[in-house]
């Protein structure tokens, strides 16, 4: 029963790592810079599961299934817009934590309506607990739309979960990620189809540095395991307490602080943190969550 536990850490683990270098990525100019074309390249690669599924062995969806994953990826171009657009004006140490606790409390609500036995009521608390520990990392300095952006894109991503976790459930976990990640691509065509949109897609394309372009591709495989990692664990477990494992990766990322603390660039160790009480409340709420968590499952 742990085993799904174990995979949700380990790409949180992971998605640190990845958090460093999505952030590298958006403060530079020479990178893919607008959100939409971000959106676009993301949503497009999430399908890269296409090419290298077993064909044989993949069923025909019924219509709920293909539904229910055209809807999840849509949803998910949705949040990686609002992401990008609130990483744009604000610090990733502040977006991140409120995108992540939006999200936790989201698909937790939802999954209560929807999928019955989700979470049980002795698993709440240390659910709450990685909540609100991932929202006191925030320090809430937002400026412009940075905090509806990051208030949409957590709700997004949350309802994105929830509706995967509602495509597994249908089918197998085969086909259920195969149809999930395939829509992604349909999702991210759909942006084509406007004008203002296409035109920053194209540009965004040709613009971009050889390097930028490398960088990003790198990340997002990098972001790709862990995806395969959430999803396992999603389709075996609790979405509610997958989900709000989330914020483990803002422990990892104070861990790097830490150890690094000499070879990670200066922009990026700002980003990481801004330290005090706050945070340490915050993290210690996230450990001990995770603690109750582990505990209430051996």
């Amino acid at each position: 029963m742990t085993t799904w536990l174990g995979l949700a850490v380990a790409a949180q683990f992971i998605n640190a790592l990845s958090v460093l270098i999505d952030r590298h990525i958006v403060v530079r100019a020479e990178h893919i810079g607008k959100p939409i074309v971000y959106a676009f390249y993301v949503s497009l690669m999430s399908g890269f599961v296409v090419v290298i599924a077993p064909f044989g062995f993949i069923a025909m969806p019924t219509t709920v299934v293909l539904l229910l994953s055209l809807a999840q990826a849509f949803a998910f171009v949705g949040a990686i817009f609002f992401l990008y657009s609130a990483l744009r004006i604000a610090r990733a140490s502040d977006v991140a934590p409120v995108v992540g606790a939006i999200s936790a409390i989201t698909s937790l609500i939802l999954a209560s309506v929807w999928i019955d036995g989700d979470i049980t009521i002795n698993l709440l608390p240390p659910v709450l607990f990685l909540v609100a520990g991932t929202a006191l990392i925030s320090s809430f300095h937002f400026r412009g739309h940075a905090l509806r952006g990051a208030l949409l894109s957590g709700a997004l991503f949350g309802i994105s979960i929830l509706l995967a976790k509602l495509v597994y459930l249908e089918t197998h976990f085969v086909d259920g990620f195969f149809w999930t990640r395939t829509m992604c691509i349909v999702a991210a065509g759909a942006l084509l189809l406007v004008p203002t949109w296409r035109v920053a897609i194209l540009r965004g394309g040709k613009h971009s540095s050889s390097n930028a372009k490398a960088l990003v591709v790198s990340n997002k495989i990098l972001a790709g395991v862990a995806g395969v990692m959430t999803a396992l664990a999603v389709s075996m477990g609790s979405v509610s307490i997958v989900n709000a494992l989330a914020g483990l990766q803002f422990v990892f990322l104070f861990l790097f602080a830490f150890v690094f603390a000499e070879k990670v660039p200066s922009g990026t160790k700002l980003e990481i943190g801004h330290g005090g009480w706050q945070t340490a409340l915050g993290v210690s709420l996230i450990v001990l969550g995770l603690g109750l968590i582990y505990l209430g499952y051996v």
